[in-house]
């Protein structure tokens, strides 16, 4: 019967059977890759919020204060989405736990189970300083973190949340991806019948750029939304959906790399640059420039201004070291008043330089208190700079040589350097 229907009609079932198809895999790779990103997208955030509490959270642990623990866990009732959060000391006893309101009684004992079995199952994880367990069912995800004390585990921090924002996102993206394709699929059968040839060559131009991004994940792509018809409002839509997402994985990755109150690169940022430094360094065989400086005097800064004016010191201390390193130097923060500069290439002579410009330049820096009134300050800066060896001992040496010349730069009675 096929046969005898005319090469027209053949086309436009051809077409509209090819596009269905194609629709159909095409949407289900979306979905799945939106599921995938979705669902990390989550646990990073849950990662965030676990990295910081686990911080907060040692000195609750290491002295056995519920109420400060219990009073931490409590402030994740602003997402309604955490349903239970558990802290267990060393000996695997809960220290302080938060539940949602939400949460039935009935559920209680199995999400505390589920917790208790998964700790119990990841032990060996938990006792490493970089461990952790992340898990994501139908409907909870959690992540697991231990919390250390001068290089000891002294605890395990659960946080366990819903997959509503996951399940939100794939039910809507299903009736975005099912409203395009009926739309879609009656504007072939309906222009199909004259314009079979003008009418395929979008949707393919369409169907081609989210196949590429769902193979690619590259989601910097975009799609020429000159069109006036119905297609121009699909690319127009498919370029927003790239560009929302391009922002919200730079707004995470931002907040994964940098420092909140200085702009600079965080502390695990700093590591993971400083291997990738010095990795290449070796394999040049050229030398590598460490400087470790820190603030003189901040707690008495904090006491005397207050820590808003605090707060203003590391910022500006931040900018001299920004304006006085090299632009392909690494500056960060590593925590508190200390901060870390990885001169590339950087020899003693270097290094010592940018060092000693860094020292005049906050020396000489203004700063406001916040009541009309200007101080200086002062940092103590440590020096040194080798040709690695080997990068995983090489990066624990050239800090702790930096961080040793440091303190003798403290000794010898602050503001100025010392060299390793």
């Amino acid at each position: 019967m096929f046969d005898r229907i005319s090469i027209r009609y053949k086309l436009i079932v051809l077409l509209g059977l090819s596009a269905a198809l194609a629709l159909l895999i095409s949407s289900a790779i979306t979905i799945y890759s939106t599921y995938l990103s979705e669902s990390r997208a989550s646990l990073r955030v849950l990662h965030q919020l676990t990295d910081v509490i686990s911080e907060n959270m040692r000195a609750a642990l290491a002295f056995g204060d519920a109420g400060s623990a219990n009073t931490m866990l409590a402030s994740l009732r602003v997402d309604p989405h955490i349903l239970l959060a558990v802290v267990n000391d060393e000996s695997g006893r809960p220290l302080a736990e938060y539940r949602a309101a939400r949460v039935s009684g009935a559920q209680v004992p199995q999400l505390q189970a589920g917790v208790q079995a998964r700790i119990r199952a990841s032990a060996d994880a938990l006792r490493r300083p970089d461990g952790f367990v992340e898990h994501i069912d139908d409907d909870f995800m959690g992540v697991l973190r231990p919390v250390f004390f001068e290089g000891a585990p002294i605890g395990v921090l659960a946080v366990v949340a819903d997959t509503g924002v996951v399940w939100a996102k794939i039910r809507e993206l299903v009736l975005l991806q099912a409203a395009t394709s009926v739309l879609t699929l009656v504007l072939l059968l309906f222009l199909s019948f004259k314009l079979q040839s003008l009418f395929t060559r979008p949707i393919m131009k369409l169907m081609g750029a989210m196949q590429d991004v769902a193979r690619t994940k590259n989601y910097r792509a975009s799609l020429e939304a000159e069109r006036r018809d119905e297609f121009g409002t699909l690319y127009a839509g498919f370029n927003a959906m790239l560009s929302d997402i391009r922002e919200r994985d730079d707004r995470l990755s931002l907040l994964a790399t940098t420092d909140a109150l200085t702009g600079l690169a965080n502390r695990r940022h700093a590591m993971d640059s400083l291997q990738t430094m010095l990795a290449r360094a070796q394999r040049k065989g050229e030398p590598l420039g460490v400087i470790m400086l820190d603030i003189d005097a901040f707690k008495a800064v904090n006491d005397s201004h207050g820590h808003p004016a605090g707060d203003r010191v590391l910022q500006e201390v931040a900018r001299v070291l920004q304006a006085n390193a090299r632009d392909y130097d690494l500056v960060a923060r590593l925590g508190g008043e200390e901060f870390l500069v990885v001169c590339d290439g950087g020899t003693e002579e270097v290094t010592v330089a940018v060092a000693e410009r860094i020292r005049a330049g906050v020396e000489a820096r203004q700063i406001d208190d916040g009541a009309d009134a200007l101080f200086h300050v002062t940092v103590s800066l440590g020096v040194h700079s080798a040709v690695p060896r080997s990068t995983h001992e090489d990066i624990e040496k050239m800090i702790r040589a930096a961080d040793k010349a440091l303190y003798r730069a403290k000794q010898a009675g602050r503001n100025r350097y010392m060299v390793a």
